[in-house]
């Protein structure tokens, strides 16, 4: 046998190097998908915490908006006494 001469591959041979291939492609891609699950749970947690505080803050500037609101406008007659209300809740807190 010369020894720059190539084996000829059998199918049988071929399929497993085919196989061998894909199972390396498939486990690449196992890992790029699934990174570790601590740092899943911490990025989890850190969006939920900001997302929290986030609403927070905003429903308190939306609230406090709509107080402000009611407050100027307080002679709308079906507004009157909604406003008055708040008037006087936010006069009760001031003090």
């Amino acid at each position: 046998m010369w020894p720059f001469k190539k084996k000829k591959k059998t199918p049988a041979q071929e399929r497993y190097e085919d196989y061998e291939k894909l199972g390396k492609q498939v486990a690449a891609l196992y890992d790029h998908l699934n990174p570790d699950r601590h740092g899943l749970y911490r990025t989890a947690f850190l969006k939920g915490l900001i997302t929290g505080v986030g609403s927070v803050v905003g429903a308190t500037i939306v609230i406090a908006i709509l107080a402000w609101v009611l407050t100027i406008i307080g002679h709308v007659p079906f507004l009157g006494p909604i406003s008055d209300d708040v008037r006087g809740t936010l006069q009760s807190r001031s003090k």
